[in-house]
């Protein structure tokens, strides 16, 4: 038995038919997440997927003659039993979205995971969550500010989401612990890894306590390569229904996570300022300066976004409310009377109204590296979506995802609509 294993229950055994599904689809060549859902969602079920011919499959919105015969040439065979097998035996939950634990935002995403592999419980309670990035070599300042943001929204009633990396992200989970709060930690590797390797304690406690969970997309045994970093920050955005971004720098992996959950998933984002001439804090500005964050100084101006009632208890949200309207959309956020002083109604106006400021300085336009050059010289072809990019470079999606972050900050590439980007100043 892992040291980090939970005495959660196996799936029912109709269930387990639908993760046996859902392995099987994910380990077969050339579907990623965006792909696997559309073919579920055209056809109804994993299993009638597998079962499908290949004119039905080709008939699926990017899959093709090509993607459709790879799936069925493939051999079936019986790795995705002795995965659940393995994963039983190392206290390892296997969730799908057919599960009524699945948590509840990722099904509003169009490329949620296929299976999450679990320590740990998610409780309903958690879909009330906030996630927490940053920098890992944050500054003392990122760090206390991570703490105590996350102490007080767990104090709130939010459960606090980050992805356990060194510098924000741990203090943002220890933050929630201490308040006697829930966190749950998105893993850019496989459960059977701990990373980074100090933070087995926390990981431990976390799950031993009952605390939260400790989640991955990956198989456990997948090891915390940089490639596999950027697909995790879309759960972490996700799972959430606000982003507070606490110390990133213009190449930080935290404005991927911002983007995300603004353009792809129509969340909240919300940012600390730091030290005007730190560069520890140069994209966090940047999200301030540009409208893309509403600035917060303290777990209240978030609550008060979000629309709930912040009076440090766990009652966070109007008591009765039905589960599915508890995250009230800022259009219907309770107006703040014109005689309300501070900062919480100040960001409430900035975030309902999503302010730009009149004259943003301009952020410094930096050299490309080879990747990026790669990405632009493509959409030198006019407009290409992620798929179409990945194709001309031969670059996998979520490198291109995370670097097309970074040019939109440059102004080197702005995005058309949905996964569509041109170079800037083509039409």
């Amino acid at each position: 038995m892992s040291e980090f294993a939970s005495p959660d229950d196996s799936p029912a055994p109709d269930l387990r038919e639908v993760v046996l599904a859902r392995l099987r689809l994910r380990a077969r060549p050339g579907l990623g997440p965006v792909l696997i859902q559309r073919a579920i969602t055209a056809l109804g079920s994993p299993q009638r997927v597998l079962a499908a011919s290949m004119r039905e499959l080709a008939a699926i919105e990017g899959l093709g003659s090509q993607r459709a015969g790879m799936i069925l040439q493939t051999q079936p065979d019986n790795a995705p039993e002795k995965l659940m097998d393995e994963c039983a035996q190392d206290g390892i939950t296997i969730l799908c979205p057919e599960d009524p634990r699945w948590p509840m935002h990722l099904r509003t995403m169009a490329d949620p995971p296929v299976v999450l592999f679990m320590r740990g419980r998610i409780l309903p309670e958690d879909n009330k969550a906030v996630g927490v990035v940053g920098s890992r070599r944050c500054t003392l300042y990122g760090r206390e500010q991570a703490q105590k943001f996350a102490a007080d929204l767990a104090t709130a009633g939010l459960t606090v989401i980050s992805g356990g990396a060194r510098g924000v992200d741990t203090a943002a989970h220890v933050g929630a612990l201490r308040a006697g709060g829930r966190t749950v930690v998105v893993q850019g590797c496989g459960l059977h890894h701990c990373y980074p390797d100090e933070n087995a304690g926390l990981y431990e406690q976390i799950i031993g306590e009952d605390c939260g969970a400790v989640v991955s997309e990956m198989s456990p045994d997948e090891p915390p390569l940089p490639e596999n970093f950027p697909p995790r920050n879309r759960i972490i955005a996700g799972m959430s229904l606000g982003i507070l971004v606490i110390e990133a720098n213009l190449k930080s992996g935290s404005l991927i996570t911002a983007r995300l959950a603004a353009d792809d998933y129509g969340r909240e984002v919300f940012a600390v300022p730091g030290r005007v001439d730190s560069p520890a804090s140069a994209g966090t500005h940047h999200l301030l300066k540009t409208g893309s964050a509403a600035l917060v100084e303290n777990a209240e101006d978030i609550v008060l976004i979000l629309g709930g009632q912040f009076a440090g208890r766990p009652n966070l949200f109007t008591p009765g409310q039905p589960d599915h309207l508890q995250k009230l959309e800022t259009s219907v956020v309770p107006p703040i009377p014109e005689s309300s002083a501070g900062a919480a109604g100040a960001v409430r106006k900035a975030a309902l109204g999503r302010i730009t400021p009149a004259s943003p300085a301009e952020v410094p336009v930096p050299l490309l590296t080879d990747v990026q050059q790669k990405i632009v010289d493509a959409l030198g072809a006019g407009e290409l979506d992620v798929d179409e990019i990945c194709d001309a470079t031969e670059l996998k999606a979520a490198v291109v995802l995370a670097e097309l972050t970074f040019l939109q900050i440059g102004g080197r590439v702005r995005r058309i609509s949905g996964h569509t980007y041109a170079q800037s100043g083509k039409s």
